[in-house]
């Protein structure tokens, strides 16, 4: 009984040990992190990320500024470094030359330039199709960096789900970059070309899609719920609470933490781009966390995904295990901790 509590105090120890490894070899730059507040610019402590942001747009009433850190994104496919400028004006800089380099100043050009990204135009479609909803909006075209898909159902024990579908030239214009730093549905750092199913509520789930080539959003993908069974929460202070009623299904549970709350659900993919941009273990995008994880209620708490990322579990095509150099961590971390603690 001793042999078996130190063997598994051993794996737990060189679990969390690889994911401090993982996650330190590659945050290495220091971030403002600063935004708007009361017609000022509020600072926090300097974050640490792959990456440095830097976003404006500008509202009816003032210029807003928010800056912060990304670490986690697939950066060969997003995130690239430079400036981009959306069809309505706002500006989003990435970079990593230097602690502190996502100063205000850069998005105009004028210190130390960037590269500039253009972010081609496209045409799209706009209606609002549903169940529930009489008579169809009428079609029209509209241009856009980015054409939009969502679609809403609402379920109930007694009657078919109620089905709302929005098509649509982008998401709110302060979003519409390559990198979403935020979205309508609360769920950044989603990848354009895919559609994502999401779902952290009992009785409803989201599908929402982007896409960046004419006439692209004139049909809904269909995106299949994953097999992967997931606890679901929202906005609970305590990171251990879950619906212990009900349960969603995706190809990946997560758990995300924004404003000291946490939301726990379920992320199924369909992206046309690629197998999959996503990986399990920690993101963080402008000062929303999130953890994805590949084993059956791996979301309960952060100890949990932490040990299913860690020994790199997955029972879905996406993620099947971890990179080489984190196993053979591993393994050297098991068997010093085993020998040695």
């Amino acid at each position: 009984m001793a042999m078996l509590s130190s063997l598994t105090s051993s794996l737990l120890l060189s679990s969390y040990i690889l994911l401090f490894v993982n996650h330190a070899a590659v945050e290495a730059i220091e971030c403002y992190q600063c935004e708007n507040d009361y017609g000022g610019i509020k600072c926090d402590t300097p974050c640490r990320g792959e990456r440095c942001v830097v976003w404006k747009w500008q509202t009816k009433s003032e210029v807003m500024v928010k800056q912060g850190c990304v670490s986690g994104v697939d950066i060969h496919f997003t995130a690239k470094i430079g400036c981009r400028t959306n069809h309505l004006g706002a500006t989003l800089c990435v970079c990593e030359d230097g602690d502190l380099c996502n100063r205000v100043e850069r998005t105009e050009n004028t210190v130390r330039p960037l590269p500039v990204i253009r972010l081609q135009v496209v045409d799209c479609i706009g209606k609002v199709t549903g169940t529930g909803h009489i008579g169809a909006r009428r079609e029209h075209p509209c241009s856009s960096n980015y054409c939009h898909m969502t679609r809403t159902e609402s379920y109930s024990d007694d009657f078919p789900p109620d089905v709302l579908t929005v098509y649509d030239c982008g998401d709110k214009g302060e979003f519409d970059f390559d990198l979403r730093l935020k979205n309508t549905i609360d769920f950044p750092g989603l990848y354009a070309n895919g559609c994502y199913r999401i779902q952290y509520q009992p009785k409803e789930s989201v599908t929402d899609c982007f896409c960046s080539k004419s006439h692209c959003n004139t049909k809904l993908p269909v995106v299949q719920a994953g097999p992967v069974r997931c606890y679901i929460s929202h906005g609970a202070r305590n990171e251990s609470v879950v619906d212990t009623n009900h349960f969603c299904y995706g190809d990946y549970c997560f758990v995300q933490k924004h404003d000291g709350k946490f939301t726990k659900g379920c992320l199924s993919v369909n992206e046309r781009n690629s197998w999959s941009h996503l990986r399990s273990g920690h993101r963080h995008i402008l000062g929303v966390d999130q953890w994805l994880c590949q084993h059956h209620l791996c979301n309960l708490d952060l100890s949990r995904v932490a040990r299913a990322t860690a020994s790199g579990r997955s029972i879905h095509r996406f993620n099947k295990g971890t990179s080489t150099f984190s196993v053979l961590v591993l393994l050297v971390l098991f068997i010093y901790s085993y020998c040695f603690l």
